[in-house]
């Protein structure tokens, strides 16, 4: 009796002791949460351990730190955990439950008999009982192996929406890193159009003074040049935005001074970049978000099977162990001892369940209906994203020759017709119109440029093949 109690008692405080706040996985569930998709074998997990950059920021390095501090990867990392640990819920159906009871109870009662022949009185009654009881689930028709299923399926699902997670967070950093340099650029553009503004209003002003231009001229020219720099005070604003928007996703306050270490010119192998067709077929067997639409249609499959199977009967085997000790009065016929062991075969069939099962089978079949619209929305979703950024990355492409050598022809174009108007051949108007095509020229080709840049990411995210590799 006291040996099953003080293992009871022991098993109480350890549960009630800070040692439960450990949680062991004796299923290795765990080890079912994928690692981070957007690394390749030969890097391991996001560490996450970052010191205040005090170098220029790489492209690379930037992604890792908004990895780390995106609210939504960390979210749908906790929702994989969690479905891992489903499975585990699911796993454990499989073994036996055992529950252990302690019992104790004090009081005081009496009894008056009618007939004088026995004695009444009072006393004080004490019971002490402790109980073992083991059930075990043997058969069930397979609900147990739809359910760990099931959960297994939404693993899966939780997995891919991980990944899907952390592309989008991926080519959203990479964008933001992509328009700083954009920014970046532009104002360089923005310093030499407004060098050569400066330029032309000193060689407006020199011909004026000497006679040999119109005043129109010189405020021509003096126009050009003040919308040249609110043209730097704006890009420079805009360029403080942009690397403020990557302060506050890497966790760092926005006025943090930020200095990053790449080039738009850098152009990294577009290899993956096949025909259309072979996109979509690999973007059908590879994208996140087929796989997780898959999967949950697959889940929904599995809950119809549970659904059925726990309408059929089940075999538990039963066993149960109990003590008891009374302690009481005489009147109430003295101290007693008992104990009791018993095993069993449990059959349990629903009979009736006011047709709640039927319903439950209709919802889960309607939920499969659902899972197969999703799927196909899905692809048609994946398949437009894929066409249009193939598209894109085709146009753009084919822009950044086209692009570079504008920028080219129209400096040109500037130098001469500077050189003509100092001679005094050349009009301010000429002059002007050189300058501006010259700083449209620019414009086009930083954001071709950029374009370029997240077109080709955005491709690669539409084949679900977004990682640290498609950089190099």
């Amino acid at each position: 009796m006291k040996g099953l109690q003080h293992a009871l008692w022991a098993a109480l405080c350890w549960y009630a002791s800070p040692a439960s706040a450990y949680e062991p996985d004796v299923f290795g569930t765990a080890n079912g949460v994928a690692r981070q998709a957007v690394y390749d074998e030969s890097r391991s997990d996001l560490a996450c351990h970052f010191a205040p950059p005090s170098a220029p920021l790489s492209l690379e390095e930037v992604i890792e730190r908004i990895l780390c501090h995106d609210p939504q990867v960390r979210l749908s990392w906790a929702n994989a955990k969690a479905r891992a640990a489903q499975v585990g819920v699911s796993q454990s159906a499989y073994l036996p439950r055992l529950d252990g009871r302690l019992n104790g109870s004090r009081g005081n009662g009496n009894i008056d008999y009618d007939n004088p022949a026995l004695r009444s009185g009072d006393g004080h009654r004490r019971r002490n009982s402790s109980s073992l009881d083991l059930n075990w689930v043997l058969f069930d028709f397979g609900r147990r192996d739809a359910a760990l299923n099931n959960a297994r399926q939404l693993l899966r699902a939780a997995n891919a929406n991980q990944d899907s997670a952390l592309q989008a967070a991926f080519i959203q950093a990479a964008q933001d890193y992509y328009g700083a340099l954009a920014a970046e650029r532009t104002l360089a553009a923005s310093d030499q159009i407004a060098e050569v503004a400066a330029q032309n209003l000193e060689a407006a002003d020199a011909k004026y003074k000497a006679g040999a231009a119109a005043l129109s001229d010189r405020l021509q020219a003096q126009t050009a040049f003040s919308q040249a720099y609110l043209r730097q005070i704006r890009d420079r604003g805009t360029l403080r935005n942009a690397l403020g928007n990557i302060a506050l996703r890497i966790g760092l306050a926005p006025e943090t001074p930020l200095h990053l270490a790449g080039d738009l010119n850098r152009f990294p192998d577009t290899h993956f970049v096949k025909a259309v067709d072979e996109l979509l077929a690999q973007a059908r067997q590879e994208h996140p978000a087929m796989l997780a639409a898959q999967a949950r249609l697959e889940a929904a499959k599995a809950a119809i099977e549970e659904t059925r199977a726990a309408g059929m009967p089940s075999i538990a085997l039963t066993a149960s162990l109990s003590r008891g000790r009374n302690d009481q009065s005489q009147v109430f016929n003295g101290n007693s001892n008992d104990r009791d062991r018993s095993v069993a075969l449990q059959v349990s069939i629903p009979l009736f369940e006011g047709f709640s099962r039927s319903y439950q089978i209709r919802i889960a079949q309607a939920q499969v209906e659902a899972g197969q619209a999703q799927l196909a929305d899905t692809e048609q979703q994946v398949a437009l994203d894929l066409w249009s950024n193939y598209q894109t990355l085709r146009i753009d492409t084919e822009s950044l020759q086209r692009t570079s050598e504008l920028v080219t022809q129209s400096r040109q174009s500037l130098q001469v017709v500077q050189g003509r108007y100092r001679s005094g051949v050349g009009s301010m108007i000429e002059l002007l119109n050189a300058l501006t095509a010259y700083t449209d020229a620019q414009n086009q080709h930083i954001q071709t440029l950029n374009s370029w840049q997240t077109s080709r990411l955005g491709l690669a995210a539409s084949l679900g093949r977004l990682g640290f590799w498609t950089l190099e």
